[in-house]
């Protein structure tokens, strides 16, 4: 049988992302990374660092999950605007290097407390994942690009309910399979061998 296809949504912005992005490209997990363009219709966005101590929680959290892969978590100082990496990271994985971008950009924004949405930043996450460095800081404000991403994942984060990242989804018999959490890939590998 074969393995099914793992959507995996990401977001930057989330340190738990960067701590599964890490757990994947480990351990040669294959997935379909999807950029979040948005949550999914009904789905409530509740900011965690507008609460101080889920705050000061996740960034413990984050630090000692952190450490089990031998990183050290840098808090960012960056920008809040998650479209232009994202849209070079999608630019990369039209390269077939995207899972390899991410997890430079992630590294970059959780190891080394860089900006995110800085071009130079970006040429350097290109150039470390083997990305054309110009493509990728290009990509980062191109709308085309943008509205074809939000054109095509849309229907995908409506269909999985997505509300949160890491969301990760399979689809077997029918049947639409869901996991939110960088805690929850070993239950998702086990569901999909089960099918």
């Amino acid at each position: 049988m074969t393995q099914p296809v793992f959507r995996f949504y990401f977001s930057l912005r989330s340190p738990y992302v960067w701590l599964a992005v890490e757990r994947l490209m480990r351990d040669g997990i294959a997935v379909d990374p999807i950029p979040l363009v948005r949550f999914a219709d009904k789905a409530v966005f509740n900011d965690p660092a507008a609460n101080p101590l889920r705050l000061t929680y996740i960034v413990e959290d984050v630090a000692r999950l952190a450490a089990r892969f031998g990183l050290t978590l840098a808090l960012p100082n960056s920008s809040d605007e998650w479209t232009p990496v994202h849209n070079a990271a999608e630019f990369a994985k039209r390269a077939g290097r995207g899972m390899e971008f991410i997890q430079a950009a992630a590294r970059a924004r959780w190891t080394h407390s860089a900006d995110l949405a800085a071009p130079e930043v970006i040429a350097q996450v290109a150039a470390t994942a083997g990305v054309d460095t110009a493509g990728a800081v290009a990509a980062m404000h191109d709308a085309e690009l943008r509205a074809d991403m939000t054109d095509t994942y849309t229907p995908l984060i409506d269909k999985d309910q997505v509300f949160g990242v890491p969301f990760f989804a399979f689809d077997t018999g029918g049947h639409t399979h869901r996991y939110w959490g960088q805690d929850r890939i070993d239950l998702m590998l086990e569901d999909a061998r089960a099918v």
